[in-house]
């Protein structure tokens, strides 16, 4: 009776083996029942995509919850096959899909064992098990199915493709589905480079990758490589030398898995989202695709250190920036934040931000388009308090340093960032104007069309990339390229499936670009922006937004534009104590600037700013149809101390003297006023006279007030 019982398991086994044997020799024979290889559903394996930068560096993997690289040939040595083969199929290359002899060895090793001790499946059976079956089923009928499959698959397929497919499906443990993603995960490194030792311990994995994991189990993982080596030894794929030698070798892993690994976290998480919008969660994170970027990992790196090495100390304000490629629109930097891991918000391309001054670029676009001459025409610089319709406090507005000096050029409150003059300016040009302009220059944002948007109070803000995009069009002469970042998709097979053709639009004029240019340029030499200086033609604009919360500078030579932010990412926090002083766009925006830029424009010619064959038309008979009162009787009073001296006048481009109105206006004072004007009304600005008491609008729509 014990000798019967302690049997059972053999007899059962030999018993299982005849019934298998005669149904799969039945069911061929009458053809009946017997599952199809070719009525199996089409097996699409995922794959792992991969995103590079413009000089080939690998910045990041996407995959879902299989990442798989299919390699096959040569690609998968010799070494890894023979490994895989002495320890889940020694008889590979002696069967024919269904190993008789196996499943009659194993029943008997499992019977000496008192339990289960080793499977019987072949590799073939694993394949198809893997492609077409549900693993989880463990009745006889799948077993009965996978035979029949696996007999079918060795009649049309090599041994040495059956191995190739079976190292491309097999789970290795730690995400890692197939040869390649294993080898980079455990030695980042490709499987033609494994030694013995490690193919080794890569074939140990499939049985119980948890419960060999290398980097969670490193005894269990040494155990079974040493079997495999084991086994290899006896079935003559290696010498005893080669056994001693990888028997000894330590585990020798990589720091860390590569695959867990993203350099230019800000930029994989903008690429990854587009990829998304484009193609689809399972296109990206299953379909091997190939994304090539535009952005420069040298440019990423000044970015970061000029960033860093400015704001340097603890408690400092972030810092995003965007450089762009002025002819192209290919986005050469994005540094979106400091830390990733502590703030997964990328500014730089997300971060709506109130723009202060910089934004005064786009009311003197839309000025100069409107026919406003910047050099001869002149507004009053003054404290102003407009009433506005709708809302309970006047709109009042002053200058930084609650300077004023009277009656000023357009060009010369631009070096100067006169927020009192362009206050004026904007209600001449009109706030749907400037809006529209901004728009068809890149800025994307919604933008409420309010006259304190000339001087950045805007309701929802703008982005670096926006900011850097629009500039770029005063760099292009005029034309608007749409900003690109992912240059072309491959699919798994390397056929390009999508490239980039950014649009280019005529959005301002060459000639008015050129205008703006020529005063944004006098402005990084004596102006808001001095700390910008390049030792080649550059031009830009400072911002600073309401009591010192966000600060910018955004400016570009002939090739790159490049727009920085500083600020705090977690909130709206004062800017009125770091390093000792007021963050303004002039400050520490210019700087970083500055910083990044002169690295950078070594890889472009220096290049002047190319005055156009047409120019500007200037409407010379443009009338002012705002003014205001000024807030009390010394409102135009300079607060510059007696005999200082301004700034010289702005000369018109291609002048070589000072710009003169002409007419009843007086040219901008060059020194203090000892006298200051009278408290009337003020001249409104205009190229020519005028008669009788201009019209006063008011704008229809509410705005907030502003610093």
């Amino acid at each position: 009776m014990i000798v019967a019982l302690i049997c059972m398991p053999f007899l059962v086994a030999v018993a299982s083996l005849g019934v298998l044997t005669l149904g799969l020799r039945t069911a061929v024979a009458i053809g009946e029942d017997v599952p199809k290889l070719e009525d199996q559903k089409s097996v699409v394996l995922a794959e792992t995509s991969r995103i590079y930068a413009a000089d080939g560096t690998l910045l990041a993997y996407l995959h879902g919850v299989e990442n798989r690289t299919l390699i096959g040939g040569e690609r998968i040595p010799q070494v890894v096959k023979d490994a895989i083969v002495a320890i889940e199929d020694e008889r590979f290359y002696q069967h024919k899909g269904v190993d008789f002899e196996g499943i009659l060895r194993a029943a008997y090793r499992d019977l000496e064992a008192g339990k289960v001790t080793e499977g019987a499946s072949t590799i073939t059976q694993q394949l198809v098990g893997n492609l077409y079956l549900d693993r989880t089923d463990k009745s006889i009928t799948r077993k009965f199915r996978e035979a029949a499959l696996a007999w079918q698959l060795e009649t049309k397929m090599s041994k040495d493709e059956i191995l190739d497919a079976y190292l491309n499906t097999v789970y290795f443990g730690s995400n890692a589905y197939g040869v390649q993603a294993a080898a980079r995960t455990y030695y980042d490194k490709d499987p033609k480079d494994l030694t013995l030792a490690e193919a080794a311990l890569l074939a140990g994995l499939p049985q119980a990758p948890t419960a060999y994991s290398p980097r969670v189990n490193p005894a269990a993982a040494v155990e079974r490589r040493n079997l495999v080596l084991r086994n290899m030894l006896t079935n003559g794929f290696i010498t005893d030398e080669e056994y001693q030698a990888a028997a000894a070798a330590p585990l020798g892993l990589a720091t860390s898995s590569p695959y867990t690994k993203v350099q230019e976290p800000y930029v994989v998480a903008y690429v990854r989202k587009q990829l998304i919008d484009m193609f689809g969660e399972d296109m990206v994170f299953k379909g091997g695709l190939t994304v090539e970027t535009s952005i420069e990992p040298k440019y990423q790196r000044w970015a970061q250190e000029a960033i860093a090495g400015t704001l340097d100390r603890q408690g400092d304000p972030s810092g995003a920036l965007v450089s762009i490629e002025t002819r192209t629109g290919h986005i050469k930097a994005m540094v979106g934040g400091t830390d990733y891991d502590s703030s997964k918000f990328n500014l730089a391309a997300q971060g709506r931000r109130q723009p202060g001054s910089a934004f005064k670029t786009f009311v003197l676009a839309a000025a100069v388009e409107r026919g406003i001459d910047p050099f001869t025409t002149y507004y009053e610089s003054m404290p102003l308090s407009i009433d506005l319709p709708g809302s309970r406090k006047p709109w009042v507005v002053s200058t930084y340093g609650h300077d004023y000096y009277g009656s000023t050029s357009v060009a010369q409150a631009t070096l100067r960032s006169d927020n009192t003059v362009y206050a004026q300016l904007a209600l001449d040009v009109t706030p749907e104007r400037i809006a529209d302009i901004a728009h068809r220059m890149g800025v994307t944002s919604h933008l409420d069309a309010n006259p304190a948007m000339a001087l950045g109070g805007l309701t929802y803000g703008v982005s670096p990339l926006e900011m850097a995009s629009a500039y770029a069009t005063l760099a292009d002469e005029g034309t608007h390229v749409q900003p690109v970042l992912i240059l072309r998709v491959k699919d798994s097979r390397g056929k390009v499936i999508w490239e980039a053709e950014p649009k280019k639009t005529q959005a301002i004029s060459a000639g008015v670009a050129y205008v703006v240019t020529q005063i944004l340029q006098q402005n990084v030499q004596r102006g808001t922006g001095t700390k910008a200086q390049l030792s080649v033609p550059a031009a830009g604009k400072t911002g600073t937004a309401q009591n010192y919360q966000d600060a910018w500078f955004c400016g570009y030579t002939r090739s790159l534009s490049t727009s920085v932010w500083v600020g705090h990412p977690e909130a709206q926090i004062e800017m009125r104590d770091v390093h000792g002083i007021r963050v303004t766009g002039g400050s520490f925006p210019a700087i970083i600037w500055a910083k990044f830029m002169r690295n950078a424009i070594g890889d472009y010619p220096s290049e002047e700013f190319e005055r156009p064959s047409t120019m500007v038309k200037y409407d010379h008979g443009f009338k002012s149809k705002y003014s205001v009162e000024p807030t009390s009787s010394s409102s135009t009073t300079s607060t510059l101390g007696p005999g200082t001296t301004l700034a010289p006048p702005i000369t018109s481009p291609g002048s070589t003297h000072p710009a003169t109105t002409g007419h009843t206006v007086p040219n901008p004072p060059t020194t203090h006023e000892t006298n200051p004007p009278t408290t009337s009304r003020p001249k409104p600005p205009t190229t020519r006279p005028t008669s009788g008491t201009p019209t006063t609008r008011t704008p229809t729509t509410a705005v907030p007030p502003t610093g």
